[in-house]
């Protein structure tokens, strides 16, 4: 009898490192369908491009219905540095707030960013971009951002490597968003 039927875990039910699970074993050609799914599920809409930029970033943290969520606390600043980009997202790293607890952001508070409205300006490029925050890792102090609105769209296509003409999230002119439509 083995180790695994000892403790009551069918042998048909034990993973190769000894981990036990419910459910029928898989074989390996199914593992690997079930990882390419899930790889595939994973990807995003737009291709990201590394990029970096230096960037100003200010968070709202009062709520649009009972004002402030966290005590004395209405938005976060920080300079930030860009991970990468993509036309209707990117990612960037906080690299320094300011030494008033009440307007940085800290791994303590960095959950509370998520879904809150985010404004991130790159001067180099003279663009402003607004977004939410849809997810932070707050070891690193990392943020993933959907971008919805960038004041200058043509700008952003450039940045972004999307052709000037091309149909994109951010519709420039009539003829394209007439392209869009059809």
């Amino acid at each position: 009898m083995s180790e695994e039927e000892k403790r009551g875990i069918p042998a048909a039910c034990t993973h190769s490192d000894g981990v036990g699970f419910k459910g029928p074993a898989l074989n390996d050609e199914k593992k690997t369908m079930a990882r390419e799914k899930v790889i595939e599920n994973n990807r995003r809409r737009h291709e990201r491009k590394d990029l970096r930029f230096p960037a100003r970033v200010k968070i709202s943290l009062s709520s649009r219905d009972s004002g402030k969520i966290l005590k004395g606390i209405q938005s976060v600043i920080a300079m930030a540095e860009t991970k990468n980009i993509s036309i209707g997202g990117m990612s960037l790293r906080i690299v320094a707030s300011p030494l008033d607890v009440r307007k940085s952001l800290t791994p303590a508070i960095a959950s509370h960013v998520v879904g809150r409205p985010i404004e991130v300006v790159l001067e180099e490029e003279n663009m402003v971009i607004w977004g939410d925050v849809i997810r932070t890792e707050s070891n690193t102090l990392e943020l993933a951002i959907v971008i919805y609105k960038v004041s200058d769209v043509r700008e952003w296509k450039k940045i972004c490597s999307e052709s000037a003409e091309g149909i994109s999230i951010f519709p420039d002119s009539q003829a394209v968003r007439k392209k869009r439509r059809s």
